[in-house]
């Protein structure tokens, strides 16, 4: 049996044909011990029979067009498309898959500092734990946010305390403590309390507020359900919902806090939700921006959701979901794609 055109270089190589699993690794090399995971991450790939085609970030935006071109010249190729980087990887990579019919799975492997967003659907931290969890998980669709003209968001678009908070955190605080650096950026950005003025549009409703922070949010939870920004907010129900949280004292911030912990937070007399589609925010002053940890610039922002957009890899602990199909092979060997396709 011939192979298809896209697949005849594969085989040429002496690759597997059609049927075997193939995965496309996105790996971003300076992320916090990118070097270092990469063999586990190859040799737990290759023991589960599953051949990995590698290609490296080079700088800001590249996982997206490499995700683009290298699904581009190999449609139907990869089982999934898995990350081993950090939060911001993987949303570059999940910009590609949204622009994409039938796209695979995005799978992640987090290496960041934070890590929300592989924390919040559950993929355990460690490579090869990540690996074993990825290749046996529910396929699941979900929403995520677009900034008009910029990148896409899968938790959330905040503006005030937490752009300060992400802000805060310096390279050098990331690299000695890891996600601690945020909770003290956290903290000095809390005891500022600064407020300023919003003017939110949302679907062609204007709402004109003073407050400390505005959340544009996808997830209602994160970190395994231990945060909740808004109850009733989900990632699969089409819409986005803005988080509007006006703490008048260090104790109103504090007893938000402590509502964000316990589920309760929509009942507060200091927080306000709005849903919508279509979002629009202005804030005097101009106020920075950070979408699922990355830094954006400044205020105004257009969002917009987009319904079931890409598919997820979710591990389920009853061990039944979605799974790679087995290689007829014994052996899969993993090498770079760019020396595959020669």
């Amino acid at each position: 049996m011939t192979a298809p055109d896209h697949l005849r270089a594969f085989v040429a190589s002496g690759l597997p044909g059609p049927g075997a699993p193939t995965v496309l690794l996105i790996v971003n090399p300076v992320s916090r011990s990118g070097q270092r995971a990469l063999a586990p991450v190859l040799r737990a790939l290759q023991e589960a029979d599953v051949l990995a085609l590698t290609a490296e970030t080079a700088g800001p935006k590249h996982a997206t067009q490499l995700v683009r071109d290298r699904i581009a010249a190999h449609p139907g190729l990869f089982s999934a498309v898995l990350t081993l980087g950090g939060d911001g990887t993987a949303m570059e990579v999940a910009s590609a898959l949204s622009e994409l019919e039938d796209a695979p799975p995005l799978g992640i492997i987090a290496l960041g500092t934070a890590n929300i967003l592989a924390r919040t659907l559950g993929i355990p931290m460690g490579a090869p734990r990540a690996v074993a969890a990825l290749l046996d998980a529910d396929a699941v669709a979900i929403d995520i946010g677009r900034v008009e003209g910029g990148p896409a968001f899968a938790i959330g678009l905040g503006v005030g305390l937490d752009a300060s908070m992400i802000s805060g955190a310096s390279a050098a605080w990331k690299r000695r403590i890891g996600f601690a650096a945020y909770a003290l950026s956290a903290m000095r950005a809390g005891l500022r309390l600064e407020r300023f003025r919003a003017t939110i549009t949302v679907d062609g409703t204007v709402h004109v507020v003073d407050t400390s922070s505005v959340l544009v949010a996808n997830f209602g939870t994160v970190l395994g359900g231990l945060v909740c920004f808004g109850e009733g907010i989900g990632h699969r129900d089409g819409t986005l919902d803005v988080c509007i949280y006006s703490p008048g004292s260090y104790l109103g911030a504090v007893r938000i806090f402590w509502r964000m912990l316990t589920g309760t937070v929509s009942h507060d007399r200091d927080v306000r939700i709005l849903r919508g589609r279509r979002i629009r925010i202005e804030t005097d002053p101009p106020r920075l921006m950070q979408a699922d940890g990355e830094l954006l610039g400044l205020t105004p922002v257009d969002i917009r959701v987009e319904p079931a957009a890409i598919r997820v890899l979710v591990p389920r602990p009853s061990g039944r979901g979605w799974r790679l199909p087995r290689a007829t092979m014994s052996l899969i060997r993993t090498e770079p794609l760019e020396q595959s396709a020669q």
